[in-house]
């Protein structure tokens, strides 16, 4: 090592150098000792103060509740327990009952179990010494018509805070969960009930042709696999991304294909496949910018590879309509068959509030006056899947708003439709707890969207509001429609060279449907656009053509031949295009289709030659679209024609015709003269 990297390390060494011999062995001794003691001395200072906070820290998390009680009022709790049991206890308040019309603006819970209310019951403690099993869990089994301050009534949802409290009475830790007591005989009409789970994707297609599947979405899609198998029976409307799908069809990772195969494999029965667009898609900001046909194609591609993949033909008769949806989307989604529709209560004018108008479906128009059935999403529904005190809490906070609902007017026929996105439908453990209870919950009968939609048709005309859209902004997609303009004659005319569809057309025709993705900006498709250019570029340079090529022509009507090299393993088709400086004429045409096979081709251009000499014949070969847009080859042919012109022949013949005359009659005068002379 060289002294000069670490200078400060040697300076004490030259300066123990003046000590006598020895002595610089005590100076190092008693410096490595000063360092172990201050390390030590920090060691321990650190170990206290954490020792100190880790006594005055705790918290709970609720990881088993019994969903509901009954008349004996049995209430099972199981809670995971952190820090220190000394002197600490669990305390248990029970909060006044909500009803339907404060469950959606239940402002004292929604910010924590610390809001408690002075109709809040007396408190129940239980000291937690001795009560904690070695992994930290505490099960808390109460009768709750022995704890009379958690009294509760048949037919009765009731806030439960759960705090972790010192023996001085300080919240450590808290969480609230929901006790819902049912009614002792059931006898209104349950809450029906249909489950729509939607995965959402960005397109795993990258602009180097390379493929990378979002990891969140992976997460996703084993989720809702492994839950789904575990619930078969389960009704849910499943809503697929299909880029992604076909993603993991092209992979070559075992996970990605064993996940495929397990989706196809969960998919069918109960568990229906929606229709969705292969890669995210406004409907409506793709009418107003005047191509409908691209969301068209993008709902026809994703129920294509749906079905290649999943061996489902998917469902596209109900639509989960985005928030920028209007009347005149309503009539386009309708022509590529979808009748029923799903819309947030958000996106509804007059909005939805209160519990009756939230679980009753409604009636909107498309522009042209066609009426749609729609079922309504409570937006606060929803958020509820997002609870902050864990799957347990949160789906009792979740049976809970579906309970007072079905208890609210009992005798009134009342449906919920429940979105699960991809934040919910990641985690596994809430899936399966989720579709447990719900699926044994008393008061909820679960059933299939087309049969929710089928049951509408039976209801009065007076449970079906008619409301009107309220929708967001569009994001424009105009800069994304000039943008695609150039590209999309050139794979027309790149899929026309190769004679159609083909799997080189159809790479490019992904690169270029990748852009119309939500999550893909015009900026960032421009690196998509470049790729389909250089691919197309790839294949114009695989042909070859003679630059100057003589030709000599004998006759007024001949062929002249032409070469063209295919470097290609297959046949494309071409046109010519020809063109002269006028003393040609082309009697099949100026545009000539050929298919050119691999390897070299000798072409026949039929030509008619106006006058003899010398002519410029320009051959330019073309993809064979309508604009022949693609040049591959143009070559410039110098064609030499020696026959005589029209004038030319008919001067010969006049010529001709007057030398035989005058030798005719030469001839004949002269035999006259030898005859007289003769005679004589």
């Amino acid at each position: 090592m060289k002294s000069g990297y670490y200078p400060h390390t040697l300076t004490p060494v030259k300066h123990l150098q003046k000590y006598p011999p020895g002595y610089k062995y005590i100076l190092l001794y008693i410096f490595a000792m000063l360092c172990y003691s201050a390390v030590f001395l920090f060691t321990v200072s650190a170990a206290a103060a954490l020792g100190e906070d880790s006594s005055s820290s705790g918290s709970i998390t609720l990881i088993g509740q019994s969903p509901w009680i009954t008349d004996d009022k049995t209430l099972s709790i199981d809670l995971r327990v952190s820090g220190s049991p000394d002197g600490r206890a669990i305390t248990l308040q029970l909060h006044k009952a909500m009803t339907a019309s404060n469950i959606l603006t239940n402002s004292e819970f929604t910010n924590g179990a610390s809001d408690l209310t002075a109709e809040a019951s007396e408190t129940v403690t239980i000291q937690l010494e001795g009560q904690l099993s070695d992994s930290g869990i505490i099960s808390l089994e109460s009768n709750l018509n022995l704890q009379k301050s958690l009294d509760t009534q048949p037919a009765s949802v009731h806030p439960l805070s759960i705090l972790l409290t010192e023996t001085n009475g300080e919240i450590l830790d808290q969480i609230e969960t929901k006790i819902i007591h049912l009614p002792k005989i059931e006898k209104g009409l349950p809450l029906l009930t249909g489950i729509l789970l939607e995965v959402v994707a960005p397109p795993p297609l990258m602009p180097d042709s390379s493929t990378s599947i979002d990891t969140k979405t992976l997460k996703t899609l084993n989720s809702v696999t492994e839950t789904l198998s575990s619930h078969p029976l389960i009704p849910i409307d499943l809503r697929l991304p299909p880029a992604t799908i076909a993603a993991l069809a092209r992979s070559t990772e075992p996970s990605h294909l064993a996940l495929l195969q397990d989706l196809a494999s969960v998919v069918g029965g109960s568990i229906r496949i929606g229709s969705t667009p292969f890669v995210t898609a406004d409907p409506e900001a793709w009418r107003q910018a005047g191509r409908t046909d691209i969301y068209r194609d993008l709902v026809d591609h994703g129920d294509l590879a749906l079905l290649d993949h999943l061996g489902k033909t998917p469902d596209r008769s109900i639509v989960h309509l985005r928030p920028t949806a209007i009347a005149e989307t309503l009539d386009l989604l309708s022509l590529y068959g979808s009748q029923r529709f799903i819309i947030s209560a958000d996106h509804l004018d007059p909005r939805p509030t209160n519990s009756g108008e939230l679980t009753r479906p409604v009636r909107i128009r498309g522009a042209g006056g066609s009426p749609f059935s729609a079922l309504v999403t409570d937006p606060q529904l929803d958020r509820q899947l997002l609870g902050q005190y864990g799957p347990v809490a949160t789906v009792q906070d979740l049976l809970a708003t579906l309970a007072i609902r079905a208890w609210d007017e009992p005798l009134v026929p009342r449906i919920s439709v429940i979105s699960i996105g991809e934040e919910a439908g990641s985690n596994p453990l809430f899936l399966d707890i989720f579709f447990a209870a719900i699926k044994a919950a008393p008061f909820i009968d679960l059933a299939p969207l087309p049969s929710i939609f089928a049951s509408i048709n039976n209801l009065e005309s007076e449970l079906m509001n008619e409301l009107v859209l309220w929708p967001e902004p569009v994001i424009t997609v105009t800069e994304k429609v000039r943008d695609r303009g150039l590209v999309e004659v050139t794979i027309e005319a790149y899929e026309a060279l190769l004679g159609g569809s083909r799997p080189e057309v159809t790479h490019l025709e992904d690169l270029l449907e990748t852009t119309v993705a939500t999550e893909i900006t015009p900026e960032e498709g421009a690196p998509y656009h470049r790729a389909v250019y250089e691919e197309v570029l790839l294949i114009l340079d695989a042909f070859e053509a003679p630059t100057n090529q003589n030709v000599r022509l004998t006759s007024r009507r001949a062929t002249v031949p032409y070469t063209v090299e295919n470097q290609l393993n297959s046949p494309v088709r071409v046109a010519l295009h020809l063109e002269s400086d006028g003393r040609l004429d082309f009697p099949e045409g100026n545009i000539l289709e050929v298919t050119l096979k691999p390897g070299n081709n000798r072409i026949p251009i039929p030509v008619n030659s106006k006058t003899s000499g010398d002519a410029r014949l320009q051959v330019t070969v073309r993809s064979p679209d309508d604009n022949g847009l693609l040049q591959l080859q143009s070559s410039l042919l110098l064609v030499r024609s020696t026959q005589l012109s029209g004038v030319g022949v008919l001067l010969l013949a006049s010529a001709l015709l007057v030398l035989g005359v005058w030798w005719f009659r030469t001839t004949h005068l002269e035999r006259r003269k030898k005859s007289g002379a003769a005679g004589d």
